[in-house]
Parts: structure tokens; C-alpha cells; sequence
């Protein structure tokens, strides 16, 4: 399952859906090249969604 990276300051109802691994906290600073999603099967972490899925 791929969830969401979210960065920022987060708020009580970001820290309850990263508690339940609904997303994941990126910190308070996203970067040029931060990753925006992350497979939560196998912890990989990617910036666009079409070269995850490509064949």
C-alpha cells in the first residue's frame, strides 16, 4: 500500500494518522528532491507515482 509522505508542522490529526500508518511525517522541512510517497510493504520511498507503477 502506498501512503502519503506530509511535511510541515504537524497537526494532532496528522500525528493520529501517522500513528496509524495511514501517513507517513516527513519533517518540517520537504527538500527539492524529497520523496512524496512510501510503500509501506517494503519502505521504499519515491517522488512520482506513474514511475513507481511502470512496468
Amino acid at each position: 500500500m502506498i501512503i502519503d509522505i506530509v511535511y510541515g508542522f504537524p497537526s494532532r490529526k496528522m500525528c493520529d494518522d501517522a500513528t496509524s500508518n495511514k501517513i507517513n511525517l516527513g519533517g518540517s522541512v520537504k527538500e527539492l528532491k524529497s520523496p512524496d510517497y512510501k510503500c509501506k510493504s517494503c519502505g521504499y520511498e519515491f517522488r512520482e507515482l506513474d514511475r513507481f507503477f511502470k512496468n
